[in-house]
């Protein structure tokens, strides 16, 4: 077989090895530089793991004893482990092959690098377990493989953790870039009156927008992901829609930026005025297209958004995910199991791979429509689980007040909005943005005017 591992020997460099455990014997601060870099199971050599074991050991149980050919030689025996390692005298020529023992964090990289390949073989032979295993998905077995190589890659690091001190330092220079107008605390929704509230959407968040049925998440959500992706800062997004086509989302998309009757784009009756609107914006989209990654599949699993959201990661880097909704996605678990614990595990893993991307991922939810003709919805009415409330980060709610009667005992209409120069006059509504809840901010309410033949939201106030 092309490309087989049999016979061949793993990835190593018993050198580096050498030169590095001789480096420390000579200058106890290299172990320093290494020492977070590196564990035992990186050696490739039996002895030299019990070594560097045996070196990290005398550091710690006994901080005050300079590591030397004599200390480190008597604490291996104290183990039981000299002879294992060697003995005496092969501990003593360790220094005799050492390059430079400033070269110290040049040899840990080359022996982490080799121990990174070592583990992804061994990764590849758990790819092989699992695709001849008859009783796992095969949508969880590649969901699984996808952590252990994400895993696997962000070991690279060093440290996984850090003190407040480098923290403080950070916060307070991202604070003045904010100050001096460089940098957002977020990702801009591009309604200044939202970002307001909510300092736009922060990496690692979960974001709900909610609402009844045919009220506007998904234009609200569309509109949303239009801005990050074609505003004045754009950057990469991926959208799942699991109820609408791509080419659905297109034609509203087109309509959005064309300012375009979306209807007339729907049948097709399009005069000569449209159709230049509609080239214009296709060709100012065609510029940007890569910004906005479509994802249409019908009733797609968890374990398939998951996957294709680390792609979109990885080949893309994405800096936010909309889902649109998630009351549509299969979680492929037990037939019996009910429908409100599918979408609280639904709702865990995708908080957790907001986390792991460190993206905001912002999910459509429907509301129940239980008290739609006397109220707002609240954050109790989110349908199917309560664990959407709780693993949220922010919760938008979206309210068509004239699905209600209005003091006079009358639905609410379309106002019509002049537009300027010789634009067509349009028909707005006010719809209710309710900031439902935010982990780390206020709550509030504003409006934003609808345009529903453009399918497009308008801030009312004027900043």
């Amino acid at each position: 077989m092309a490309g087989s591992t049999i016979g061949r020997v793993p990835p190593q460099n018993i050198d580096a090895e050498v030169a590095l455990l001789g480096a420390v014997l000579l200058r106890n601060r290299a172990l320093d530089d290494v020492q977070e870099i590196l564990t035992k199971e990186d050696f490739y050599q039996r002895g030299h793991q019990l070594i560097w074991d045996a070196i990290v050991g005398l550091r710690n149980d006994k901080p005050s004893v300079a590591i030397d050919l004599v200390s480190l030689t008597q604490y291996l025996a104290e183990k039981g482990t000299l002879a294992e390692c060697g003995g005496a005298s092969y501990i003593a020529g360790l220094t005799d092959s050492v390059p430079s023992s400033t070269n110290a964090s040049y040899y840990a990289e080359i022996i982490r690098n080799c121990a990174l390949k070592r583990r992804l073989l061994d990764l590849s032979v758990t790819v092989g377990d699992k695709a001849f295993d008859e009783t796992q998905d095969v949508q969880q077995s590649i969901d699984e493989i996808e952590q252990k190589i994400s895993a696997l890659g962000n070991s690279i690091g060093t440290n996984n953790y850090t003190d407040v001190g480098a923290l403080l330092l950070k916060v307070v220079d991202e604070v003045h870039d904010r100050q001096a107008g460089k940098k957002s605390s977020g990702i801009s929704s591009g309604f200044r009156i939202l970002d307001k509230y909510i300092g736009g959407f922060k990496p690692s968040d979960m974001v709900i927008i909610a609402a009844r049925p045919s009220v506007g998440k998904t234009a609200l959500g569309l509109n949303i992901a239009i801005n990050m992706a074609f505003g004045p800062n754009p950057v990469p997004v991926g959208f799942f829609s699991l109820e609408m086509s791509g080419a659905s989302l297109v034609e509203r998309i087109l309509s959005n930026k064309g300012q375009i009757n979306n209807m007339v784009l729907r049948n097709g009756k399009i005069d000569s005025v449209s159709e230049q609107k509609m080239m214009d914006a296709a060709g100012v989209l065609y510029e940007n297209a890569k910004n906005l990654l479509i994802q249409d599949t019908p009733n797609i699993s968890l374990m398939e958004i998951r996957s294709q959201s680390r792609r979109m990661k990885r080949e893309n880097d994405i800096q936010a995910i909309f889902i649109d909704y998630i009351g549509l996605i299969d979680l492929k678990g037990p037939a019996n199991m009910p429908r409100h614990e599918q979408v609280s595990i639904i709702s865990r893993s995708l908080k957790s791979l907001a986390r792991e991307l460190n993206v905001p991922i912002i999910c459509l939810a429907q509301v129940n429509r239980e008290g739609g003709k006397d109220r707002p919805p609240m954050l109790a009415d989110l349908r199917d689980s309560g664990s959407i409330e709780q693993d949220a980060d922010l919760v938008i709610l979206l309210d068509d007040p004239s699905k209600r009667l209005n003091e006079d005992g009358k639905i609410a209409q379309y106002e019509e909005e002049e537009s300027d120069g010789d634009e067509p006059t349009v028909k707005t509504k006010p719809l209710k943005i309710i900031i439902a809840k935010q982990r780390n901010g206020s709550t509030g309410a504003f409006n934003l005017n609808f345009v529903a033949d453009y399918m497009a939201f308008r801030e009312i106030e004027r900043f």
